[in-house]
């Protein structure tokens, strides 16, 4: 996956120009960086979800599986549903819900959950879906070191080889990946 001499702007706002940035094809990578530097941007043009003003978007596979910056979870429905719905059977949403140490909350309604029990729902649904490649935006947001350990592994576990971008802004997780790729703000025009 590649974003080869992009320039992407919001209004009169500039994001990027002539960024180039290549994810390995396996692997786990982070991309760190300040805030506001551009990094859910990146994930949103590799997926598909924002349009680049120039340069091109490359070698993204067909099946992306995302998790957002946001969980974007259906509250109605309980963790377990949530998972299903990208395809799952009742059997793996559960493995996986349980792997990620929500074993006994699978039939709770997401919103009666705390937000890092929604993040891993939301973590669980996007591992459940037969994707060729992963972008996950804070996978370990609002997480503890010990669910932070479980979530990169169920990721490493479950990409079977398929590449996978994390966003982050913690040093540790960005220690735990195979390799980091770094934007600045240096990246952005002044």
């Amino acid at each position: 996956m590649k974003l080869d001499r992009v320039d992407k702007s919001y209004g009169g706002t500039t994001v990027f120009r002539g960024l180039t940035l290549e994810v390995p094809s396996e692997g786990v990578t982070a991309l760190v960086g300040p805030s506001g530097c551009g990094k859910t941007t990146a994930l949103r043009l590799l997926a598909g979800l924002e349009t680049p003003d120039a340069g091109r978007v490359e070698d993204v596979p067909d099946r992306l599986s995302m998790v957002f910056e946001d969980d974007l979870l259906l509250p109605w429905a309980s963790a377990l549903a949530n998972v299903e719905l990208v395809g799952a059977t009742r059997a793996r949403a559960a493995s996986l819900l349980a792997e990620l140490g929500l074993a006994g909350r699978e039939d709770l309604r997401v919103a009666s959950l705390s937000g890092g029990q929604r993040r891993r729902v939301a973590v669980a649904r996007a591992l459940a879906y037969p994707a060729e490649a992963f972008l996950l935006d804070e996978p370990t947001q609002r997480l503890d070191a010990e669910s932070a350990a479980a979530v990169l592994s169920a990721v490493r576990s479950h990409a079977q080889g398929a590449p996978v971008l994390i966003v982050t802004h913690d040093p540790a997780v960005a220690a735990a990946c195979d390799c980091t790729m770094r934007l600045s703000d240096a990246d952005r025009p002044s």
